[in-house]
């Protein structure tokens, strides 16, 4: 797996607002899933050091999802950019973790 895209859900939380001057390319975030969310049973947040910046893409957190039931993967900031509209700030790639 190797998918890369911009955190969605931002607009509606404030932790990118609180921690986006603090975010560089390259640095890796936390996935966290959320089998209890009431939107969708596979939902992956993405926190850094404990705060919630957003979600993976609906269109990919079934996979995100499963592959971490078996296996761990890594999220990294590939692009963050805190003038743009707030789903456009930061971007990620998400891939299984090399050996």
């Amino acid at each position: 797996m190797n998918r890369t895209f911009y955190i969605a859900g931002v607009q509606f939380r404030t932790g990118l607002k609180e921690v986006g001057a603090d975010l560089k390319a390259g640095m890796e975030l936390d996935l966290v899933p959320e089998p209890e969310n009431e939107y969708d049973p596979n939902a992956v947040a993405i926190h850094h050091e404990g705060t919630h910046l957003g979600y993976v893409p609906k269109k990919f957190s079934s996979d995100v999802s499963a592959i971490l039931e078996i296996d761990e993967l890594v999220c990294t900031i590939t692009k963050v950019d805190m003038s743009l509209k707030p789903w456009e700030q930061c971007e990620v790639t998400v891939k299984q973790k090399e050996e």
